[in-house]
């Protein structure tokens, strides 16, 4: 995964007022896909899908979650903080971000040509055997 800054954080000169309207009216998914694939007590499963030009509205982010890209994608990615980020993925690259007790918004857009995909792993809790080694601040 490769990303290039667009737009510093804390800089909203250059967003389009569509996007400035949207983050403001502070409804936000907490979805990470558009389709829950499975779901039990300790995950959730998401598949999300964007297809060419398609744009995931902006998530709110407050769990610890991995993904895999099933191809290579091309997308845009508009932050609360007012950064943006052009984001080049590769077929099965994969990330893990932990976000557990931190609320960070974001939204996605496809730039590329052809349809992506990715699977997101998305942790409902931390598990009792991690919280026991996790610092405490």
């Amino acid at each position: 995964m490769d990303c290039l800054e667009l737009n510093p954080p804390y800089d909203f000169t250059k967003w389009e007022s569509e996007y400035i309207k949207e983050l403001h009216s502070l409804e936000f998914k907490e979805n990470l896909g558009n389709l829950l694939l499975f779901e039990d007590e300790t995950i959730k499963l998401w598949n999300l899908k964007l297809d060419k030009g398609e744009r995931m509205p902006f998530v709110k982010h407050n769990k610890d979650y991995s993904w895999i890209s099933e191809n290579d994608a091309i997308l845009k990615s508009r932050w609360g903080n007012g950064r943006i980020s052009l984001i080049r993925i590769n077929q099965g690259d994969t990330e893990f971000f932990e976000n557990d007790t931190k609320n960070y918004i974001n939204d996605l857009e496809n730039l590329g040509n052809h349809a992506i995909v990715f699977k997101i792993l998305e942790y409902k809790q931390k598990s009792e055997i991690e919280k026991q080694f996790m610092p405490k601040y």
